[in-house]
């Protein structure tokens, strides 16, 4: 560059500075350029600037964007070493003195990123290169240039935080294929999470019986004693239930200020400040549960890190659903074992008892053809769901399918597993014959009211069912209990361990049943269960 201002020589072209102007060429075809404007446009727009730092004296000179370019207000920059040593972050110095130190020992030019010292706490990232000017074989100067590559920094460091996250689910869909160990693999789960997004609290909630509330199954960051042990509502009031009840991903920024939800005594005791919580949900759309992450300073999350969870998430149901396979598919060999034969002893046992209890041979095959069709109907809602959970209120509304314009059902969606539902079911058809015969339903003006809920109690969550028979004959407390209600507390106390409670008043029969409730959604070990000789009820 000639120090003629306004003019410069490239590649043997005499440039004048004329501002505006393109490029073009004299009378004899040689191009010229603006040359001190066109070079600061053109430094300016691709916000790059210029700097020199004279080693002997310590002075440094900038081109005047790079002010900017740190976010320095205009005209602070004094021109000292130690003005541009300050500028830079405490934690990048050292990166930046090495680098130049390098440049200095072996005269090879030099990149490095660093981060301005701004006062905000906003991100801003600077590419420094350089290189030494060399007289007699000394440094004397150093020259490069600056620019901002925030953006390039931020798209970088994204696409590495996406390729681990999407890593860690590749290695986790392959744990899941071959774990057998659900709890150990849940337990993983929530460790790899917590390390990929960089939080100090992970939970895997798991939604029990009745809905009413979820189990922390497994997790990181909580207090000793809550996993496996603690409870959160399903209720819209918590971050969690929430969740469950949009059915959509949720982020939250700031706990204490959050409007959507009321209840986060667990999150606040935690110190919890930010989190994301998302529904585990099966290709059916049946809830299995909850996953969360929480931490415990303002944090904002991305969409990248929403995907992850959500493919984790996906991952998790994926996996309970394969182990509620392997353990029906194990539950129905073992079946297929002993059903049989429990079947047989039980159709004799039902004859027995019912032709103790007939006048003769037409009264014994209606009660005979009733009791074995109610056996009947329970096996069909579990063979053909392929022996998994059956459904309350669908088997209820199979066996009261003659009388469900005079019944009243309200209770939450509850899901019985094969043996509970077949002890349930034959109480049940006993409750609807008497009930037929000599109660509401013998009446066209009768009604039932069945109501149920879940609760939890020192046997765990149980099941309390209240069967209320209104605007039907006065019930006769004085007759004797046949054979019905006999089996009644027969299946409910002996098979299901539980309890039966009958009452009459002037409106009706009230009966209420207690049923303990095994886990229905997620996998539990298989036991060894009783006998088929002692299954179902002792011999007549």
């Amino acid at each position: 560059m000639s120090k003629k201002d306004g003019e410069m020589e490239v590649s043997g072209a005499k440039q004048s500075q004329v501002e505006g102007l393109p490029p073009t060429s004299d009378e004899s075809g040689r191009a010229y350029f603006p040359s001190y404007e066109f070079v600061g446009r053109a430094l300016e727009t691709s916000q790059i600037g210029i700097w020199t730092w004279e080693i002997a004296t310590n002075r440094v000179t900038w081109s005047s964007n790079l002010e900017a370019i740190h976010g320095l207000p205009s005209g602070s920059f004094d021109g000292s070493l130690s003005f541009v040593e300050n500028d830079i972050h405490p934690g990048d110095r050292a990166a930046v003195k090495a680098a130049i130190d390098e440049t200095l020992r072996t005269h090879k030019p030099y990149r490095v990123q660093y981060r301005p010292n701004r006062a905000n706490d906003e991100e801003h990232w600077v590419e420094a290169i350089g290189s030494v000017v060399l007289e007699n074989g000394q440094p004397v100067r150093m020259l490069g240039v600056c620019r901002d590559v925030t953006e390039r920094v931020q798209t970088e460091r994204e696409l590495r935080v996406r390729g681990r996250q999407q890593e860690a689910v590749a290695r986790l869909c392959e744990r899941a294929l071959t774990a057998t160990d659900l709890q150990k693999l849940l337990d993983e789960v929530a460790e790899t999470i917590a390390q990929v997004l960089d939080v100090e609290m992970v939970k895997i909630l798991e939604l029990v019986p009745g809905d009413a509330e979820m189990l922390l199954r497994a997790g990181v960051g909580w207090k000793p004693g809550l996993i496996g042990t603690a409870h959160v509502t399903t209720g819209p009031e918590s971050q969690a239930g929430f969740a469950l009840a949009t059915g959509e991903p949720i982020i939250v920024n700031g706990v204490a200020d959050e409007k959507r939800f009321s209840d986060s005594r667990m999150l606040l005791e935690h110190g919890v400040v930010s989190g994301m919580s998302t529904r585990i949900s099966g290709p059916d759309g049946r809830s299995y549960g909850v996953l969360g992450v929480h931490a415990t300073k303002e944090r904002q999350f991305s969409e990248y890190d929403l995907s992850f969870l959500l493919s984790v998430a996906n991952v998790v149901a994926g996996t309970i659903q394969r182990h509620q396979l392997d353990q029906r598919h194990e539950l129905m060999i073992r079946e297929l074992r002993h059903r049989s034969g429990n079947l047989f002893s039980q159709l004799l046992a039902l004859f027995s008892q019912s032709a103790k209890t007939s006048k003769n041979i037409a009264d014994l095959a209606v009660k005979y053809e009733a009791r074995v069709l109610a056996l009947a109907n329970a096996h069909r809602l579990i063979t053909e769901g392929g022996w998994k959970s059956t459904s309350l209120t669908e088997m209820l509304r199979t066996l009261l399918q003659p009388y469900l314009d005079r019944v009243t059902l309200n209770g939450p969606d509850v899901y019985l597993e094969p043996d509970p539902a077949f002890g349930l079911s034959t109480a049940l058809h006993e409750l609807i014959t008497n009930a037929g015969k000599h109660g509401s339903l013998s009446r066209v003006t009768g009604r039932l009211d069945m109501t149920w809920t879940v609760t939890r109690t020192q046997r765990g969550l149980t099941l309390l069912l209240e069967w209320s028979e209104t605007e039907g004959p006065a019930p006769k407390r004085t007759r004797r209990p046949g054979f019905g209600s006999r089996l009644i507390n027969m299946v409910i106390e002996r098979q299901l361990n539980g309890e039966v409670r009958q009452t009459f008043d002037t409106k009706g029969m009230h009966t209420q049943l207690t049923v303990p409730l095994t886990h229905e959604r997620w996998p539990t070990p298989v036991h060894p269960q009783i006998p088929a000789t002692q299954a179902f009820m002792p011999p007549p």
